[in-house]
């Protein structure tokens, strides 16, 4: 003989069924608090970091006041080893005075570091390693070193190629996490960011 459900029993069934949910969803949300405090990583390959860079250029800037300098053109290579990360740019020049032009290479590297003020990875330390030009090198009559300085340290030192979206960097002060060395590996590079006592 089938018994017939009485209201209690089917108000009792319903309150476990919500009991069981309630602590489910709890459960997945203290897992997912646990690994919003934990440390957690930001991974750019080199593809990234390739497209992150070309999208500062071309930069422009007037070297000995009369000669206009334009940098295009980045190729980048990864230098694990050094956990440093080199860059080959063309670059162009045009004497206003005489109206002559001067085109060739630079060839440089770099660190990077996380500035948390503004949430950005900036590049660091930048070192001309090679100029060469092309054509045109005697319009510049010897300004060579400083056309190389001036690249590596008006143009590149400090400029920031990524940013934290929004929500990201409110969540990284909200947490109180702290940013680690970058590195440089073979793929791309990564920066870990951890509690501030982890």
């Amino acid at each position: 003989m089938n018994r017939i459900p009485t209201a209690a029993g089917s108000s009792r069934r319903r309150i476990l069924f919500l009991a069981t949910v309630a602590a489910t969803a709890l459960g997945a949300a203290l897992t997912g608090c646990a690994g919003l405090v934990g440390p957690r990583t930001v991974n750019l390959s080199e593809s990234e970091l390739t497209l992150l860079l070309a999208r500062q250029f071309p930069l422009e800037r007037k070297v000995l006041d009369v000669v206009d300098l334009q940098v295009t053109n980045p190729q980048l290579r990864l230098l694990p080893d050094t956990n440093r990360v080199a860059t080959e740019l063309d670059f162009s020049t045009l004497d206003r005075l005489f109206g002559t032009r001067a085109q060739g290479h630079i060839n440089l590297d770099y660190g990077l570091r996380f500035n948390a003020p503004d949430h950005t990875i900036r590049l660091s330390q930048v070192r001309v390693r090679q100029l060469s030009f092309d054509s045109g090198a005697g319009s510049l009559r010897g300004a060579g070193e400083r056309l190389g300085t001036l690249v590596a340290e008006d143009l590149l030192e400090n400029l920031a190629i990524y940013r934290m979206k929004p929500a990201q960097a409110d969540e990284m002060d909200r947490l109180n996490l702290v940013a680690s060395d970058i590195h440089v590996t073979a793929q791309g590079v990564s920066l870990t960011l951890s509690p501030k006592d982890h």
